[in-house]
């Protein structure tokens, strides 16, 4: 093995190990944990920097990947414009909403005021999409060869059939507390997380990676193996009773077979999955799937509170439409449109979607699907057949899976659950790269270097 690559797999399986603590250490929702996390992937990056830059041994960026990094650069830097103090009469054409409560609590002649309404949330928002951000490319271009990748998927799997092993013993024997040591004064913990929800978002990403491990499997043993982890991790997820989970993990699991099903020679693996399927729900029957059932059973569509939470942010985001109140500031924003009808405090809408359009408005949401955009030109490319390609699909499901979840759910607001989703898109785009260049499709601009 080239001892170039050397320095850039083991900064990957560090920062997988950041990952893993992150799930650990309650899904890093605490200051001392997240701190820890965010202090690591910061480092981490330094050092990636620091040894490619020593080394030479960075990975080449194409044209189609500069764009996208720039545009990913373009949306930190308009979140940074939230936070800068602006002239009145500027905001006053940029942000109306905004002017008018500044306005109204200001006592200086002449203030800065910001577009975020609550700019110390706001920088803490940024700092952490920089961090996640940085977790993305260090996957993505720390990662040189489908043995590589395959390793990191290994680890994962490895500790996601673990995390559901205890998990569901937890379950079983109940204290009250987690780990059976730490008590909690709310919430509906799973595993190491507080809310059950959380975990199912988490190990959903980690279901269709595994699946896909087992799918690429020479020796069919080894196959089997890790198909039985995944079903593990998927009994364990519908155990949870996060309705959101189990909806996004039909919708990543239909997803991962539509995609294979597109390839003839593949039926056999479409079956599989079926049987996979088929496998958890014969799981559940011997452990108990009424839970399960009558979660949906009693769900009452017109008391669920959630909607009446999406109508409100809808409405404050028509008073925030161009500029959003600022990335971080649901929690500020919302309390102002609730009118007192809820029973509890909403910090966050419950929709990722929501929440990001409300806090960066027209032009944030802008910048994010235009990143979108140019990550999809790039993630498609490349071969779809092979190992690579079943690993692309895999990926392709777990993004999906998450991106269901987050329709109902607020699971990128937690650290463990965001870095997660940094981990699969790199992957992707490692996959990606790593298909092109076994077709020997590389830009120009690539080549020559």
């Amino acid at each position: 093995m080239d001892r170039r690559y050397q320095p850039g797999q083991k900064i990957a399986v560090l920062a997988t190990a950041v990952l893993i603590f992150s799930v650990v250490s309650f899904g890093a929702v605490e200051a001392w944990s997240s701190t820890v996390a965010g202090v690591s992937v910061l480092t981490l990056a330094m050092l990636w920097l620091i040894t490619g830059r020593a080394g030479h041994s960075h990975t080449p960026v194409s044209r189609e990947e500069k764009y996208m990094l720039i545009a990913l650069l373009a949306l930190l830097a308009y979140v940074f414009f939230q936070v800068l103090p602006l002239p009145p009469h500027i905001l006053k054409h940029l942000s109306p909403r905004s002017f008018e409560v500044y306005s109204f609590y200001t006592v200086d002649k002449d203030p800065g005021m910001h577009i975020s309404l609550y700019p110390y949330r706001t920088e803490t928002g940024l700092m952490w999409m920089l961090v996640y951000s940085l977790f993305f490319i260090l996957i993505a271009f720390s990662i040189k060869d489908m043995d590589k990748l395959d390793n990191l998927l290994k680890i994962m799997s490895y500790f996601g059939f673990g995390l559901a092993v205890f998990a569901i013993l937890q379950k079983a024997a109940w204290n009250g507390k987690i780990y059976w040591i730490r008590e909690i004064a709310s919430g509906t913990p799973f595993g190491p997380f507080v809310n059950r929800n959380h975990y199912a978002g988490f190990i959903g990403m980690l279901v269709p990676l595994t699946l896909g491990l087992a799918f690429t499997r020479r020796r069919r043993e080894r196959g089997f193996l890790f198909g039985f982890f995944a079903l593990i991790m998927a009994v364990s997820l519908f155990l949870s009773l996060s309705r959101g989970g189990i909806v996004s993990f039909f919708a990543g699991t239909a997803l991962f077979a539509l995609i294979l099903s597109w390839q003839r020679f593949r039926a056999k693996k479409v079956w599989a999955i079926a049987a996979f399927i088929l496998g958890v729900l014969l799981y559940l029957s011997y452990l108990g799937i009424d839970p399960v059932i009558d979660r949906f059973y009693q769900t009452d569509i017109t008391r669920e509170e959630r909607f009446a939470v999406w109508s409100e942010t809808l409405r404050a985001f028509r008073d925030f439409y161009l500029t959003g109140s600022g990335l971080g500031t649901f929690i500020n924003v919302f309390p102002l449109y609730s009118s007192g009808r809820f029973a509890s405090l909403y910090d966050h809408a419950h929709n990722d979607y929501l929440e990001f359009i409300l806090e960066t408005g027209i032009i944030g949401t802008a910048l994010l699907s235009l990143f979108l955009f140019l990550s999809l030109r790039t993630l498609l490319g490349g071969q779809w057949d092979g190992r690579p390609g079943i690993i692309k699909t895999a990926t392709v499901s777990s993004l999906f899976s998450i991106m269901v979840h987050s329709l109902f759910d607020f699971n990128l607001h937690i650290t463990s659950n965001a870095l997660m989703l940094s981990f699969v898109f790199g992957l992707l785009l490692a996959a990606s790269r790593i298909s092109r260049e076994k077709q020997g499709v590389v830009p120009e601009n690539v080549r020559k270097e």
